[in-house]
């Protein structure tokens, strides 16, 4: 009678453990599927030269490609800094507030893991933007800074410059909410 009982018992854990390993597992595949699915509509977008959602439901849609080859980076650039977006790549910033018409083009992302990378990049790297068009632009990284707004504020003189602005939260292993930046400059290679 115990032995069944002890039988039944250790089924029911196992059981239990096999189900909490696979709750576990759920999210780092569904990380590595959605990145696929990122993957291939950036493709296609490429191919058709429109954007493309990556799945049905999404509320953002590829609009480029960030690559830094001395890393070995390549990341696919989502058209807003949603929190959806946010969580399965970087965003392309459109509300900062300019004069002029045209202006910087600014990414940005999470400091542990589509934007982790920054904190390795110096001075003189060579970053590739390609946009939905395929036309590949070179920029050189001209200047990092810390500041103590949240908010990213861009200089006028920036804007006149073809550039490209990657900002993330700073301090960079703090798991607080972080009130300060990180921003890497980088300007047009010529």
């Amino acid at each position: 009678m115990y032995k069944m009982i002890f039988m039944a018992l250790g089924c029911c854990l196992v059981l239990g453990g096999v189900l909490g390993i696979a709750k576990a597992s759920l999210m780092p595949i569904k990380a590595i599927v959605g990145q696929h699915y990122l993957e291939v509509a950036w493709q296609e977008s490429l191919r058709t030269n429109e954007t493309e959602k990556p799945w049905k439901n999404a509320d953002f849609y590829t609009i480029g490609e960030l690559k830094v080859k001395r890393l070995k980076i390549s990341r696919v650039i989502l058209n807003t800094i949603s929190g959806e977006a946010m969580a399965w790549g970087i965003g392309r910033i459109n509300n900062i507030k300019s004069k002029s018409s045209s202006g910087p083009v600014i990414l940005a992302g999470h400091r542990d893991s589509h934007m982790k990378f920054m904190y390795e990049l110096n001075v003189g790297d060579k970053i590739e933007l390609i946009m939905s068009d395929g036309l590949m632009q070179t920029y050189i990284v001209s200047k990092t800074e810390i500041t103590n707004k949240p908010e990213l504020e861009i200089p006028e003189s920036i804007y006149k410059k073809n550039s490209l602005i990657l900002t993330t939260c700073w301090p960079r292993k703090s798991s607080k909410q972080a009130l300060q930046r990180y921003i890497i400059f980088s300007q047009q290679a010529v």
